[in-house]
């Protein structure tokens, strides 16, 4: 497995000098004090604008489906829309939206979190803060958790299913 660079680090911003009495000595000392705060670190800026419309240039009908997608999204990261909408609106046919979302669903840049409802990996892109990116990216990774929970125990999804059918 490939080693991931760190994309987050430690910033240290030194605030002013603050006097402190020491409560052995009686003696008041000077300090630095220092704010300690996560921040973004080894990442790119990239104008994803220009790169998408020049690899739409290109022509290939996939990265269509993906411009349509990224230029979509909410700010949580979430593309509401079935691919049949995203078929129509894109201009590109069905079965090449279909296998591209399911490409994209491969590859863990985007997933299923109900019908017509995908979430774009935080990792992949994100606009905004870092703790709301990490938010965002915890309930990425729970949306994995909940569709492993459907593989390991089919039963319950079948169980689920038919209490839906029931009422």
């Amino acid at each position: 497995m490939a080693r991931r660079k760190g994309t987050t680090t430690k910033k240290q911003v030194v605030i002013g000098k603050q006097e402190y009495l020491n409560h052995q000595t009686g003696e008041v000392e000077q300090f630095n004090v220092i704010n300690t705060y996560d921040t973004d670190f080894n990442f790119e800026k990239i104008w994803l604008s220009h790169i998408l419309e020049s690899l739409e240039v290109i022509g290939n009908q996939k990265i269509k489906v993906l411009n349509w997608l990224l230029n979509n999204k909410n700010s949580d990261n979430q593309i509401i829309a079935t691919q049949r909408i995203i078929s129509e609106k894109s201009g590109v046919s069905y079965p090449v939206v279909n296998q591209t979302i399911k490409s994209l669903m491969d590859c863990k840049a985007i997933k299923s979190q109900q019908k017509g409802v995908y979430m774009l990996n935080p990792d992949f892109m994100f606009k905004g803060h870092n703790k709301k990116r990490m938010n965002l990216l915890l309930r990425f990774n729970q949306i994995e958790d909940i569709e492993q929970k459907k593989v390991d125990h089919p039963e319950l999804e079948e169980k689920k299913n038919e209490e839906n059918q029931g009422e």
